[in-house]
């Protein structure tokens, strides 16, 4: 089976999303398909070389998408002018200054993107369509998360494909938007999401958190955790002489740091694993 898998990359940092999408499609290919991760946004960045198979051309460049929404003009441009705003040294410093962007801008951008063909971005729709199209209809495109489910509609029209989407951590980003792009945001995606074939979150939690804000269908959803590669691991050869727990993520409330570190106060106040050791790497 032919398989796409759309995933936005990040240009200078490691992503846990990214890597998710490179393991998942590694592992799709030792099942016997032909899965492809093509990149938006900005390049990726992976956990080691990139396979050549891996090496494709990049869609919906990050600059050409903001001045896109920014201006009339650019959404004319000819297609020679885009691959120029496509350059990875352009891109590298687009992504260096992500940061400097107005949450305001932000927020009617992501109501462009998630309205597809719609949107501001229509030429960079018709652009990926144009070269899915040129390199081999897939049967499935998966998307990476559900912001970008607003390429699911010319997606099935134009390739007749499936369309399925990954769900992790949208309800936090479009919560965070300000009011009142975050409630538009939420009403576009909702009705996006009748575009899509079966929604993919990581857990059950999550699943009924989405089911409930996006009106799903259960019979929509399946829900698959998370794995890792345990290639080069081995178990330990005896236990450590002291209990640590681990956390290896960005430091901020939204991966629960703060919970971990009350957690483990807790745990040390106890009694009971009075020597145990908290890592934050």
């Amino acid at each position: 089976m032919k398989i796409i898998l759309l995933t936005p990359g990040t240009g200078n940092f490691h992503c846990g999303s990214c890597l998710r999408d490179h393991l998942l499609v590694k592992a799709l290919r030792q099942l016997g398909h032909d899965a492809t991760m093509v990149p938006l946004y900005l390049p990726l960045v992976l956990d080691g070389p990139i396979d050549p198979a891996d090496d494709q051309p990049l869609h919906f460049g990050g600059m050409n998408v903001y001045l896109q929404q920014k201006s009339v003009i650019f959404r004319h441009t000819p297609r020679w002018i885009d691959r120029l705003l496509n350059a990875k040294w352009l891109l590298g410093a687009a992504a260096a200054r992500a940061g400097s962007t107005r949450s305001a801008q932000v927020g009617r951008m992501t109501a462009s993107m998630l309205r597809g063909e719609d949107g501001r971005q229509r030429k960079e729709l018709d652009k990926l369509v144009d070269w899915l199209l040129e390199h081999g209809k897939p049967q499935v495109v998966c998307l990476s998360n559900g912001m970008l489910v607003g390429m699911a509609r010319q997606i099935k029209d134009r390739l007749g494909s499936r369309v399925l989407c990954l769900l992790a951590g949208e309800d936090s980003f479009l919560d965070g938007l300000p009011s009142p792009h975050d409630r538009q945001a939420w009403e576009v995606l909702r009705q996006r999401a009748a575009d899509v074939d079966g929604f993919v979150p990581v857990s059950r939690y999550y699943a009924e958190v989405m089911m409930q804000r996006l009106g799903l269908d259960e019979r929509r959803v399946h829900v698959v955790y998370g794995g890792i590669d345990l290639a080069g691991y081995e178990p330990a050869k005896k236990a450590p002489p002291v209990p640590t727990i681990g956390y290896l993520a960005r430091m901020c409330p939204v991966k629960g740091l703060h919970l971990l570190v009350d957690a483990f106060v807790r745990l040390k106040s106890s009694g009971r694993f009075w020597n145990a050791k908290l890592r934050v790497i």
